[in-house]
């Protein structure tokens, strides 16, 4: 279970780099992916798949405390998306491609950090 906690881990933080280094490709993939037939899908079950692992494997978990938050702010987020639809998210994301690039790598920079403190938690969990 852990093994997989890192495997998110590593997959977040290398979304989290390439938003970082490239927010405007990384901005309309994400725009592209909200707007397919079944993006929303796969944008909540993202979600939920990392929310189970980390609030399943939170009690066995040195860290428990931080991966019970972000498993439940992870649940949370999957329900939030479906709650706001597809238009909404749309409608987000076009605003957030309108900010400042600073505000986009800032974001994905704290993706960043959280996929490699995920990683890291996950390794010492082992």
């Amino acid at each position: 279970m852990f093994i997989a906690i890192a495997v998110f881990g590593l997959l977040i933080a290398s979304i989290g780099l390439w938003g970082f280094v490239f927010p405007n490709s990384f901005t309309a993939w994400v725009l592209r992916l909200a707007r397919a037939p079944k993006g929303l899908y796969w944008i909540v079950a993202w979600r939920l798949v990392l929310g189970f692992l980390l609030v399943i494997a939170a009690p066995l978990s040195t860290y428990s405390t931080f991966f019970y938050v972000i498993g439940t702010l992870s649940l949370f987020g999957a329900l939030l998306t479906v709650v706001m639809g597809p238009r909404y998210i749309e409608r987000y994301l076009e605003w957030l491609q309108m900010r400042p690039v600073i505000c986009l790598r800032v974001i994905m920079l704290v993706g960043w950090l959280l996929g490699v403190m995920l990683t890291y938690m996950a390794s010492k969990s082992l």
